[in-house]
């Protein structure tokens, strides 16, 4: 897959690159919340921000064990490090660095290969990148700059690729009971495209590193994005972009507390990246280019236990990089005895993904993420199948002797039925589907027979296709 960067020109405008001491950086974020909010930093994000910090200023040995761990794993094939030598031109002649992307490999989705291996999910969170360093001190640095967020799962229906062997899977991913949570923070899943970025000063200068979720680059100056070549980099030059165009856009002040929190706290933010030319299931025609959207931040590798599987609150984290000028996914903070009703009712919107669940609990002064689940509609469930049988109907099996559209039809129906264990829709609603499904598959072969259509459109453009087939053919489809 391949995102698009639309139209673009490169520009080298050079940002703030005085750092905050961290005592004036809680200051900062102090004014800041007081300003946006009209209260105090809250007590939670103050413990996390120094516990943060403190890992941070640690963190060589728990990188160099890691680096360790993961050359290990990649001779048993189950780990998979590309390194990437910063392209000249970046850093200054006398420092030489080298980017290693780290990511579990082997046959099939990585979600079998997480569930699998415990050891994967705890140390090879999906988006690891180290960097390597010469030129700077008598000895080579080495030093985690990407750790995003951890394997998670949901229930049965709930994961695109392969589905786990029961609904209690995803508790095996969590750091403790989430029956323990004291609350729920309920946020929307967005449709769009993984993406990270972290920062450091180093020698003097700021670079952020970012990328997609398996393809990161270092980056000083927006110049710098275009001296990465290679197929490789294409997706992750669109968000590298975006990223820079955004931290351009803030404010000075504000662009200095990010540069500075990203610098003591060595934290990676999790983003969604919304972009009109590549779109899944979620209609994103409001989108007029690649939008960055804040979901959450994650912690730096450390020796100490995992108590939280973000680095801050997630609602407080939205709340900040809201306070600084970042999109960021919308969330409700629901009672932990609401989370059956909540999931059951959020299962039957349409035109939304779903939510990811954050269960939070309490644990003096801190609130730690003890466990995440993710939680699809069923809108989107059935959506997703369907593009799926599309594609392979009209771009792969259409190319074999003996096609018949029938036969693909029938195909999407059993792919229907199972859903229908799964997420227990209702007969009534299952016909309407099938009937859909068929409407839809016959529409889009006379669409493509008149070359109006193009096999090829039907997965970057998939909800803009639906949509015209349900005007063109005065099609509706009713609430679950």
């Amino acid at each position: 897959m391949t995102l698009s960067t639309g139209s673009y020109t490169p520009t080298c405008g050079l940002m703030l690159e005085r750092q905050l001491q961290w005592n004036q950086l809680l200051l900062e974020l102090q004014n800041l919340f007081s300003t946006a909010y009209h209260t105090n930093l809250p007590t939670s994000i103050a413990l996390s921000l120094n516990e943060m910090n403190k890992n941070a200023s640690s963190s060589n040995v728990p990188s160099k064990k890691l680096h360790e761990f993961s050359i290990e794993k990649k001779k048993q094939k189950l780990v998979n490090i590309v390194d990437q030598i910063i392209p000249d031109g970046i850093f200054p002649k006398h420092i030489t660095a080298k980017l290693y992307d780290i990511r579990v490999c082997g046959r099939g989705p990585d979600d079998k290969i997480y569930n699998q291996h415990a050891d994967l999910r705890k140390f090879i969170p999906r988006g690891t990148t180290l960097i390597s360093i010469d030129g700077i001190d008598s000895e080579k640095n080495l030093d985690v700059v990407l750790y995003a967020n951890r394997k998670f799962s949901g229930g049965i229906g709930d994961e695109d690729e392969s589905q786990p062997e029961s609904d209690e899977i995803w508790r095996t991913h969590c750091l403790d009971n989430p029956d323990e949570a004291d609350k729920v923070v309920a946020m929307e899943k967005l449709n769009g495209e993984a993406a990270h970025f972290s920062g450091r000063f180093i020698d003097g200068k700021f670079y952020i590193i970012t990328g997609s979720k398996n393809v990161h680059m270092l980056i000083g100056c927006e110049e710098d994005i275009e001296k990465y070549e290679g197929e490789r980099f294409k997706n992750a030059k669109v968000i590298a972009k975006a990223v820079w165009k955004h931290a351009l856009k803030l404010q000075e002040k504000h662009r200095q507390i990010l540069f500075s929190l990203l610098h003591h706290t060595k934290c990676t933010v999790v983003c969604e990246i919304l972009l009109p030319d590549h779109q899944h299931i979620v209609n994103l025609s409001s989108i007029k280019e690649p939008t960055l959207c804040v979901l959450s931040v994650t912690p730096t590798v450390s020796d100490d236990a995992q108590l939280s599987l973000t680095a801050l609150p997630p609602h407080h984290c939205l709340e900040l990089f809201t306070a600084l000028g970042f999109a960021a996914a919308p969330y409700h903070i629901i009672e932990k005895t609401n989370v059956n009703e909540f999931i059951q009712r959020s299962r039957k919107e349409i035109n939304k993904e779903g939510h990811v669940l954050y269960y939070l609990k309490s644990s003096n002064g801190y609130e730690n993420v003890i466990g995440m689940a993710k939680t699809k509609t069923i809108w989107y469930v059935l959506m997703r199948a369907l593009r799926e049988k599309a594609v392979f109907c009209f771009t792969t099996a259409k190319k074999r002797n003996g096609w018949c559209l029938d036969d693909r039809i029938s195909s999407t129906h059993k792919r229907f039925n199972e859903i229908q264990s799964w997420l227990k829709i209702s007969n009534e609603h299952l016909t309407e589907w099938n009937k859909l499904s068929e409407g839809y598959l016959h529409w889009l072969n006379r669409e493509i027979n008149m070359n109006s259509e193009v096999p090829e459109n039907i997965r970057p453009h998939f909800p803009l296709i639906w949509d015209r087939f349900l005007i063109n053919t005065g099609n509706r489809l009713s609430k679950v």
